[in-house]
């Protein structure tokens, strides 16, 4: 008789647990976190890069202004060099006052010097306002000491409208704003240019 061979009972393998498909409500919670916190700082960028982009664009005004007047100094020195009766316009009131008044000049009796100078900074003057908030000038002339020239010094402020909100007063004029205006105004910036005669 033959012994059959009784093979020992294997057992079958076990089946690995079933993991759970799909995400749990803590990890959505943390991924909707990170996406606001993503949305948040490009939103703060967008308005800062807004604020920068119209702080930019009122400096280049300026800029544009001042140089402006610059060449209608260059362009008619012996009104520059009248002090105040040519373009001296020392106010340190800011803003400026009012503009000042116009010479009316015709063909038949043509502006002089001074004239010429007046009619000049009224049509700047009114331009300065009508483009920067707050817009003001200061057109100063200093006699030179040779072998210095004489020479006419300009600025064109305009105040911040950023930081006119109430509670916000940070000085950030710099070095290029007279003090008086510094003074009155916290919020002002300036263009500062000086025209050789």
């Amino acid at each position: 008789m033959t012994m059959a061979r009784v093979l020992p009972r294997t057992r079958a393998p076990r089946a690995a647990p079933l993991r759970a498909a799909g995400f749990s409500l803590v990890e959505v919670l943390v991924a909707m976190f990170v996406v606001a916190m993503g949305i948040l700082a490009l939103a703060g960028l967008l308005q800062a890069s807004t604020r920068y982009s119209k702080m930019s664009e009122l400096r280049s005004t300026a800029t544009l202004l001042a140089n402006d007047i610059a060449d209608r100094i260059r362009a008619n020195p012996t009104g520059g060099e009248l002090g105040p009766g040519g373009y001296d316009l020392a106010v340190n009131a800011f803003p400026s006052p009012a503009v000042p008044a116009r010479v009316p000049c015709a063909s038949n009796a043509p502006c002089g010097p001074a004239e010429l100078a007046r009619a000049d900074l009224a049509d700047w003057t009114t331009r300065v306002k009508a483009t920067l908030p707050k817009g003001s000038t200061w057109v100063q002339f200093h006699a030179g000491h040779p072998p210095a020239p004489d020479s006419v010094d300009v600025w064109v402020g305009w105040a911040d409208p950023l930081t006119l909100s109430p509670g916000i007063s940070t000085d950030r004029s710099g070095t290029e704003c007279p003090a008086a205006w510094k003074a009155v105004e916290p919020s002002v910036r300036c263009v500062y240019l000086q025209v050789a005669l």
